[in-house]
C-alpha cells in the first residue's frame, strides 16, 4: 500500500460494524458481488483516513489491489445533523480495495459508519431527518 499524507498506516482487522456495513453494501450494490463479499472474510484494515472521517483501506490476505478503482456500491445518508453523506465500496485489480464516507454537501466529516437503514442509492433525493 502507498503511504500518503491523507492516508495513516495501521495493522488491524475490520471491526464487527465496518464488516457488517461492506457486507451490506457490497450485497445491496449495483452487479455480482459475490466474489468481494467472499473475500471481506480474509480483509484486514491497513490505512485510515487522516481527515478523521470512517474510510478505510483494505487488504486481502495481506494483498492490496493495484491500478483503477471500480466502484463495487455507492450509496448515501442524511445525518441526524441533516448533513448529506456518501458511503462507497470499491475494488483494485479484483481485490476488495476500501470503504470511502465522505460529506456531499461539505458540511461535516462522516466519522462515524452510517446505519443500513438510513442508507438509499447515490442521486436519490436527499431526504431531511
Amino acid at each position: 500500500m502507498e503511504t500518503t499524507p491523507s492516508r495513516i498506516p495501521v495493522d488491524r482487522p475490520l471491526s464487527a460494524e465496518e464488516h457488517s456495513l461492506i457486507r451490506w453494501l457490497l450485497r445491496h450494490g449495483d452487479g455480482d458481488n459475490a466474489a468481494f463479499v467472499e473475500q471481506l472474510n480474509q480483509a484486514n484494515v491497513v490505512a485510515h483516513c487522516a481527515c478523521g472521517c470512517a474510510s478505510v483501506d483494505l487488504a486481502i490476505s495481506g494483498e492490496c489491489g493495484t491500478g483503477g478503482m471500480r466502484v463495487l456500491a455507492d450509496f448515501q445518508w442524511t445525518t441526524p445533523e441533516g448533513h448529506a453523506c456518501g458511503a462507497f465500496v470499491y475494488e483494485q485489480g479484483g481485490l476488495l480495495a476500501g470503504l470511502d464516507l465522505w460529506s456531499i454537501d461539505g458540511g461535516t466529516v462522516p466519522s462515524s459508519l452510517p446505519r443500513t437503514d438510513d442508507l438509499v442509492p447515490f442521486g436519490s433525493p436527499i431526504v431531511s431527518r
